[in-house]
């Protein structure tokens, strides 16, 4: 009876030994099946009942976010993001209309005429310029031949007029001169007399009457005396030319005070003749003397110019 006891006690342990192996080894084939063949979880989880399933799907759920298949590449893991803080809503995208402003002008102030200077008198001097070039010229004067042998003023005069758009004839100009035997009146002599000679023989005129008359003939003229080079030279470089009364080359400058029927007297001058001064630089003015011109010294001028008082007819227009 003992012998027969033992034996069943042997072939028992045995036995649960081999079922217990038989088990792991199904476990373990089933694990590989579900790593080598994804596909095959479905039927194994068919075949396990009850916790089996959960154990099957923990491995599943393992093995893919670890392992590539070679037909699946490796998932990635998006980083985590923490939740945003608390923060002011915004306004709604939605646009809020502004009320319209009210236009508002400021009141122009009220037009004021403009009055057209009347035809009266010039000031004396043209206000200089704030700085003089050193060179400068009138382009656009040219002169005429004189008709007779002392008609130089009224030459330079019909000449000048021409620059500012006004046509003289000059026959005509001489015969609206008047005569006098004081220069600063009117002509004295006659004008086709002899050359040098002084009033009350054949002379000429001087500014005064000339700039009287082109203003007759609406040309802004005006007639200086006292004047200096850089007055000159304002008139140049504002494009203004400037007819001057000298003594003429290549005489020897004489002169003397005259005094004429009236009383007035005045300054004389030999050889007294006119230039239109068009130009200069450092060194020269340049003159239109009748048809013909030239340069001249500036001492030369300031010699010849100032033995008459420096006297000239200037354009004063509007």
């Amino acid at each position: 009876m003992a012998k027969k006891t033992t034996t069943k006690h042997s072939f028992s342990l045995l036995t649960t030994a081999g079922i217990l192996f038989a088990l792991l080894l199904c476990l373990l084939t089933s694990s590989m099946a579900v790593v080598a063949f994804p596909g095959s979880l479905s039927f194994i989880e068919l075949m396990i009942k009850s916790d089996g399933s959960s154990i099957a799907n923990n491995i599943s759920e393992n093995q893919v976010e670890q392992t590539a298949t070679p037909f699946q590449p490796i998932p990635t893991h998006a980083p985590e993001v923490a939740p945003p803080a608390e923060t002011t809503p915004l306004p709604s995208a939605e646009p809020t209309l502004l009320p319209a402003a009210e236009p508002t002008s400021t009141p122009l102030p009220a037009p004021t005429e403009v009055l057209q200077p009347a035809p009266t008198a010039a000031p004396e001097s043209e206000p200089a310029l704030a700085e003089l070039p050193l060179t400068a010229s009138v382009s656009g004067l040219y002169g005429s031949p004189q008709l007779y042998t002392l008609d130089c003023e009224s030459q330079a005069a019909v000449d000048f007029a021409r620059f500012y758009g006004v046509r003289i004839d000059e026959l005509e100009f001489i015969s609206r001169l008047p005569y006098s035997d004081d220069p600063e009146e009117g002509f004295v002599g006659a004008v086709n007399g002899p050359l040098g000679q002084l009033p009350p023989s054949d002379y000429g005129v001087h500014a005064k009457p000339i700039a009287r008359l082109l203003r007759e003939y609406d040309v802004k003229a005006k007639a200086v005396r006292g004047w200096d080079l850089d007055k000159v030279r304002n008139e140049i470089a504002s494009g203004r030319p400037v007819i001057a009364w000298i003594v003429n080359l290549p005489f020897d400058i004489e002169t003397q005070d005259y005094t004429a029927s009236n009383g007035n007297t005045t300054r004389v001058a030999r050889y007294e003749h006119t230039w239109i001064i068009t130009g200069y630089n450092m060194n020269v003015f340049t003159v239109v003397d009748s048809e013909w011109t030239y340069n001249v010294k500036i001492s030369t001028f300031q010699d010849r110019w100032g033995a008459l008082g420096n006297q000239a007819i200037v354009y004063r227009g509007e």
